[in-house]
């Protein structure tokens, strides 16, 4: 069934429950109310209309219908945990730093509206991605970025006493055992213990979101398995996160469980 929506048709899958459809609508309609008070400039293309305008020379392109799009499970040019925007005609890889629960694409949409339709903005609000669009005098008033990580040396023993499980155990369990959840505790460099519950696979979400933990650790800038690590989905968190698969107490996946004299219940 089509809806007609203020930026265009939208036909939701018939999966999706009413409820996220609804929330969806509204969104739409939010953003069909800022945009009375605002900047922006519809521009139709086809049967959908984005939202545009140019900031210090740079111009922005929101595509609320797109936002929709995700948000319901439907073909997108956009990644699901990306922002449907534009710098300059090109993807500008905005990305919410909230992830559980995971806020709506349309809600997002009409919060930057919110933040760039007028000339006086917050310069600290401004996604990093977009940083261009701020004058030389703005991005000198920014806060200064957090420190970067210390690098770890791969190989680096643990300093704790512990016993761990040995590492060819635990990378045997996770390739016997795809798409399955589980429960591990690991020692953390910095020494702490960590419990979590984790899935390592390909699989989709309840929004019908992607997730895939080889990809994730495609798109990293090294190589885990350099570091002993390896990248897992945080159930609890909804993040993809890493193991340190050498430094194992306890792991229960498929039905078994195994753990060491230094699990901590």
């Amino acid at each position: 069934m089509n809806h007609k929506t203020p930026f265009g048709p939208l036909h939701p899958p018939e999966k999706i429950e009413q409820k996220r459809v609804d929330a969806v609508h509204r969104a739409l309609r939010w953003c069909e109310t800022i945009l009375s008070s605002t900047l922006w400039t519809p521009i139709i293309v086809g049967n959908s209309i984005s939202l545009q305008r140019t900031i210090n020379e740079q111009t922005i392109e929101l595509f609320p219908l797109e936002a929709a799009y995700v948000d319901l499970g439907m073909k997108s040019r956009f990644a699901a945990d990306h922002l449907p925007i534009h710098l300059n005609n090109s993807n500008a890889c905005v990305r919410s730093t909230h992830s559980r629960p995971r806020p709506l694409h349309t809600d997002m949409i009409a919060s930057m509206m919110l933040l760039l339709g007028r000339n006086e903005f917050n310069p600290a609000a401004v996604p990093r991605t977009l940083h261009s669009i701020l004058t030389a005098e703005q991005r000198t008033s920014l806060p200064p970025p957090p420190p970067a990580r210390q690098p770890y040396v791969p190989g680096r023993p643990s300093t704790s006493g512990r016993e761990f499980l040995p590492e060819s155990r635990i990378l045997g369990l996770t390739r016997q055992n795809p798409n399955t959840i589980f429960t591990i505790q690991f020692e953390k460099r910095d020494g702490t213990l960590r419990n979590m519950t984790a899935r390592i696979g390909v699989w989709n979400d309840v929004n019908g979101d992607e997730n895939n933990t080889r990809v994730a650790e495609e798109a990293m800038s090294y190589n885990p398995a350099d570091y002993n690590l390896k990248a897992v989905f945080d159930m609890e968190n909804s993040q993809y996160r890493t193991i340190a698969t050498d430094r194992v107490t306890m792991i229960a996946i498929g039905e078994s469980t195994y753990r060491t004299t230094s699990y901590n219940e």
